[in-house]
């Protein structure tokens, strides 16, 4: 493996808990001789991408590194477009409101908009989760090709909750289920005690490319509240996929437009 490949296993090392280690411990985790893992972590903070502190001289990722990954958000149509309405729609919610898109096997958050609690899963700009287990995530996967859905879940799904979703069969009906609706729900799937609802934000082709979720107390979110969240979300996420050029009307999708 290249030493520019080895770089980016270091990056992405100190971009997990718990963010900074000493030279011995990344060249552990990377089975790394002490000097390789020295020349490495020497390189990138040359480049400005890591740190030592100056206690315990542990490694850590600097601004540059945070400044070089919003990159991603600066070039996105998708950010730029859900922005506002992720604000808007905020404005009118009973928790934490969730942008996010898939990268790769995983779900990523692009943006969350709230104030969180104890319980409330606050979720920061770059964070990944599993797409099984999130509202976003299923939002997300219901709305992709055959092909890309047989991908995604072919990989194994953990359990968090004794509600989470592991067998891929019954999350292939989970997802015909969302496709049939236009909405997707985490009835404490990913963290107990926390419900969500979730809408995708479709392109021209109908195929998601991002989504919005309402996230909070499975208390608060009752029956009767999930009656009058579920459209906000809905309609949030149709306008966002309106200005990334998608047509209900001109689309098989048309259930997204109800209610």
């Amino acid at each position: 493996m290249s030493s520019t490949l080895r770089c980016f296993q270091v990056l992405d090392l100190l971009a997990a808990p718990p963010y900074e280690l000493a030279l011995s411990e990344i060249a552990a985790a990377l089975s790394l001789p002490p000097a390789t893992a020295h020349r490495l972590t020497a390189t990138l903070c040359e480049a400005g991408y890591l740190e030592q502190e100056e206690e315990g001289r542990r490694y850590r990722l600097t601004g540059k590194a945070l400044w070089a990954g919003t990159g991603y958000l600066r070039r996105s149509r998708v950010y730029q477009a859900a922005f506002l309405v992720l604000q808007e729609t905020a404005q009118q919610a009973c928790g934490l409101v969730h942008l996010g898109t898939i990268d790769g096997l995983w779900l990523l958050y692009l943006h969350t908009v709230g104030s969180p609690s104890s319980l409330y899963l606050y979720a920061d700009t770059g964070e990944r989760r599993h797409l099984h287990s999130t509202g976003l995530g299923k939002a997300l996967l219901a709305f992709q090709t055959p092909a890309t859905v047989a991908r995604l879940v072919s990989r194994k799904l953990p359990r968090f909750t004794p509600k989470t979703i592991t067998d891929p069969a019954r999350l292939k009906q989970e997802l015909a289920r969302i496709r049939e609706q236009g909405f997707a729900v985490d009835d404490e799937e990913g963290t107990a005690g926390l419900y969500c609802v979730a809408a995708p934000i479709l392109d021209r082709h109908g195929i998601a490319v991002a989504a919005f979720s309402m996230s909070a107390a499975s208390s608060v979110m009752t029956p009767e509240a999930r009656e009058k969240y579920i459209p906000i979300i809905r309609q949030a996420a149709l306008k966002v996929s309106a200005q990334l050029g998608y047509r209900p009307l001109s689309s098989n999708l048309q259930y997204l437009t109800r209610g």
